[in-house]
């Protein structure tokens, strides 16, 4: 049976990353977490971060990880608060749970459909998050009115947008977003792996429900933590 090890890695750092980012118990229970990771797999995980270049441990290390419990604890939590985009994490999750709860009143038209509003959303909440989402959130920021600096406020100017009908400003965003192969061929893929769950575990424990795009945030918090983390050296571990 092949071991999945990178799986294992996210589900030991949910918890460290969630507590540094101030993420709220309910949100990512940890079973479900854990039934969701472990669905999508190894080779799901690393499939959906190459194409917007979200690999870089892994390329680094040759595909290989120490196991996860020859990393203490307290090796994780130090990473989750020593992140340089921990800050973010909480500001853009609220944001998504917010867009959510805005977009159950969106009314498909001739210029956008709920699932290209829906994609847009996605990549604006994972764009902060990736070396590939730097030049398109400083395109869309003048397009929102809004600060490339912080991500959260242009994912709710953009569902603003939407919401109140102001077509031209969502069209210019939605286009750039559309025109970027890279995001792109992230947010089709994305979807697909998405819709081919078959788990029912729910990544939020009440109300409002959300996508899984919030535990793509977490999967990569942890991961790239564990890469800037230059004072331990694992070379020499082997995975499991």
């Amino acid at each position: 049976m092949k071991t999945e090890t990178l799986t294992e890695w996210l589900k030991r750092g949910c918890d460290p990353f969630k507590e540094a980012g101030g993420l709220p118990e309910w949100v990512l229970p940890a079973r479900s977490f854990s039934d969701v990771v472990e669905e999508v797999g190894d080779d799901g995980i690393l499939e959906l971060s190459r194409p917007v270049e979200m690999d870089p441990v892994m390329k680094r290390r040759n595909g290989k990880l120490p196991p996860p419990d020859a990393v203490a604890l307290e090796d994780f939590q130090k990473a989750a608060k020593s992140w340089e985009h921990i800050s973010r994490v909480k500001p853009v999750i609220d944001g998504c749970f917010d867009s959510r709860v805005m977009l159950d009143s969106f009314k498909e038209d001739e210029v956008e459909t709920k699932s290209d509003v829906l994609r847009s959303v996605t990549v604006l909440a994972i764009a902060p998050f990736s070396p590939a989402g730097k030049t398109l959130l400083g395109e869309l920021a003048p397009i929102l009115g809004g600060d490339k600096e912080q991500p959260a406020e242009l994912l709710g100017r953009y569902v603003s947008a939407v919401i109140q009908n102001d077509l031209e400003t969502v069209k210019k965003a939605s286009d750039i977003i559309k025109g970027n192969s890279q995001w792109q061929d992230w947010s089709t893929l994305f979807a697909r792996k998405a819709m081919s769950l078959n788990s029912e575990s729910k990544l939020i424990a009440v109300t409002p429900p959300v996508s899984a795009d919030i535990a793509w945030v977490i999967a990569q918090m942890i991961m790239e933590a564990f890469e800037n983390e230059p004072e331990r050296d694992h070379s020499n571990s082997e995975a499991g």
